[in-house]
């Protein structure tokens, strides 16, 4: 597997960005047009780093030789795009997310998210302040043909989410936001039992020797696809890897998929890590039956409060810290610093500090 760097279109292996990397950004921010080669109607990236918000969204799949057709599968398949986090400070186990399902679909799709019609979120998470030193984010590809009932029962989860991924805590089960819901006849267990497809990038904030990430286009390939060859664009007109001569968009076999990162604080996304949470526990509380529906309001709220104490009594340590400090300004900056991204996440008001 490989990552790449996008910096204007030019596509940059994570080894060579590494070494090269600096240079490169200055250049590119030395151009008239702006850092990232930025056109004035474009949307500029919020910096991403230690104690900032972090949006991870998924921006482009491309499904190449997925999914395979046979003699007894000719025509297009369902494929459901996974995602799962780990890392953040607040759980301690990724849980799955189901972010869509592309129904009917032939290889060598290009696929961005759902459309209007179609239920599901491009969003993978979101952190109001990363307190980790490493960020672990996977994607996967799974492909079957669901059932009616099952696109249903997916259909009544996403209605309460409210813009998060559907949660997978375990086969069988679908976490909405104050949902659990069990799935007849254990259709999830067949979707998770083999992706055919998988991608791994390491986000590594606070990682010695490590680049720090920065807000951008992020392409994770298999390492066979050469992925530098290409440019990458982000128009809704022309979105993928395209060739450089050519200006013909890539149509191989392996597949890729494009992630974003950006530290723009997004309120309305700050209940996803706490019902991360509650999947991560789920199998504790309830045993429900095929078809069914149980609340779970008061585990997410919870682990919620659990998670604002957790933040609190790591507030008010850094606050006896910053009175024993001293004169030390480069030290009581740092403790600054990082009480203000501990305060971030504390979602109750008469928790903070």
């Amino acid at each position: 597997m490989a990552v790449y760097r996008v910096l204007n279109q030019l596509v940059l292996p994570e080894d060579e960005f590494r070494v090269a990397g600096a240079s490169i950004l200055e250049t590119i921010d030395s151009l008239d047009n702006g850092p990232e080669g930025m056109d004035d109607d474009m949307t500029e990236w919020v910096p991403v780093g230690r104690g900032l918000p972090l949006t991870v969204m998924i921006r482009h799949v491309y499904t190449g030789r997925f999914p395979e057709t046979g003699f007894f599968s000719s025509t297009g398949r369902d494929i459901a795009v996974v995602s799962g986090v780990k890392d953040y400070d607040i759980f301690a186990a990724s849980a799955r997310a189901l972010n869509f399902i592309a129904t009917e679909t032939a290889p060598h799709a290009h696929l961005d998210g759902p459309d209007a019609f179609s239920q599901g979120t491009a969003l993978v998470t979101y952190s109001p302040a990363v307190l980790t030193s490493s960020v672990t984010v996977s994607v996967e590809l799974a492909v079957s043909t669901f059932p009616q009932s099952f696109l249903s029962s997916l259909s009544a989860a996403f209605g309460s989410l409210a813009g998060l991924p559907i949660l997978m805590p375990y086969a069988g089960y679908l976490l909405g936001a104050g949902q659990v819901m069990r799935i007849a006849g254990d259709i999830g267990h067949a979707l998770f039992d083999g992706p055919v497809f998988g991608l791994t990038d390491r986000l590594e904030f606070e990682i010695a020797g490590a680049r720090r990430p920065r807000a951008d286009f992020r392409i994770l390939a298999p390492a066979t696809l050469r992925a530098e060859r290409y440019e990458y664009r982000d128009d809704p007109s022309a979105r993928g890897l395209f060739d450089k001569e050519t200006h013909r968009p890539y149509a191989g076999n392996e597949p890729y998929i494009v992630l974003s990162l950006d530290g723009r604080e997004r309120p309305e996304l700050k209940d996803f890590a706490p019902t991360v949470a509650s999947a991560a526990v789920l199998q504790r509380f309830f045993q429900v039956k095929d078809g069914q529906q149980a609340a779970v309001d008061a585990v997410v709220e919870g682990l919620r409060l659990v998670s604002d104490l957790k933040y609190r009594t790591r507030a008010d340590e850094l606050k006896k810290q910053m009175a024993a400090v001293g004169d030390d300004a480069a030290r009581k900056k740092k403790i600054v610093d990082e009480l203000a991204a501990v305060t971030k996440n504390i979602q109750q008001p008469e928790l903070r500090p």
